[in-house]
């Protein structure tokens, strides 16, 4: 994955989760409406005494009653900590994802380096070993050379397959 594309996604994720906390923050700070969540009056309303019906409209409000306030700041913070337990995942997805992937495509560029490196050294031996090859198969210098080619060539498809593998999964 190139440092544009993983930029990106950490970035969207780290905004996401800015945009969530924030909406939060708002939300726990925010008055509440004087009514409750089930549109009922509150207790403190509809229990007034006869004397204070008779007042003018602007003294016969009360405040809302203390547990409806409480009731709705509950709702409130469960529905906050549903949408930010929602952003948190995705926010893990946006991170993870190109993480894990970012980190299997070292790990095979990794491997194949190893599998260069021991390919490479066993090329040194054949090289070496190179007379041998016309000897006839039995000999110990031809055996010898023949392992090395074997081995050289089944080090050398690691190492090249891994970095097929690991170009391939960075263009996904």
């Amino acid at each position: 994955m190139d440092r544009v594309r993983f930029g990106r996604a950490l970035g969207y994720g780290a905004r996401h989760a800015a945009k969530t906390l924030m909406k939060a923050a708002d939300a726990a700070t925010t008055p509440g409406p004087t009514r409750s969540a089930t549109g009922r009056e509150p207790a403190a309303q509809t229990r007034q005494p006869a004397a204070q019906t008779r007042q003018p409209a602007a003294q016969t409000r009360q405040p809302a009653a203390p547990v409806d306030r409480v009731a709705e700041k509950v709702a409130q913070t469960q529905r906050t900590v549903a949408t930010t337990k929602q952003h948190a995942g995705k926010l893990g997805r946006s991170v993870w994802t190109p993480l894990a992937r970012f980190s299997s495509v070292v790990w095979l560029q990794v491997t194949g380096l190893f599998f260069g490196l021991i390919a490479m050294f066993l090329a040194q031996g054949a090289w070496k070993e190179r007379a041998a090859w016309r000897l006839p198969v039995g000999s110990h210098e031809a055996t010898k050379f023949w392992v090395l080619a074997i081995a050289f060539a089944a080090f050398g498809y690691f190492a090249v397959s891994n970095f097929v593998r690991a170009w391939l999964r960075e263009r996904r």
